[in-house]
């Protein structure tokens, strides 16, 4: 299992407010599914970072894809890389 991370950020402060159960329901889902290991927004609220577990980044696309604030265009300037964990590896 590989991990990638996802960085974005928000294109509208209401349509955040509006989307955000729906948002934090999916990544209750993916954290459920082994698929998330972390995720929030940056303290300045301007944007958020979400580390997944995927077989590859194709996999790891999919579960953006599916994300409420991909779909309504909660996000912007979305950047999801691969990264290679050397220290600290999640269980």
């Amino acid at each position: 299992m590989a991990h990638f991370i996802l960085t974005y950020g928000y294109t509208d402060t209401d349509l955040r407010a509006a989307k955000r159960d729906d948002h934090l329901e999916h990544l209750a889902k993916l954290k459920a599914a082994g698929s998330l290991v972390l995720a929030g927004p940056l303290a300045d609220l301007s944007g958020g970072i979400i580390v997944l577990a995927a077989d590859d980044l194709a996999a790891a696309q999919a579960l953006v894809e599916q994300d409420p604030y991909t779909v309504h265009n909660v996000t912007k300037d979305r950047e999801l890389r691969e990264w290679k964990i050397t220290v600290g590896l999640p269980d």
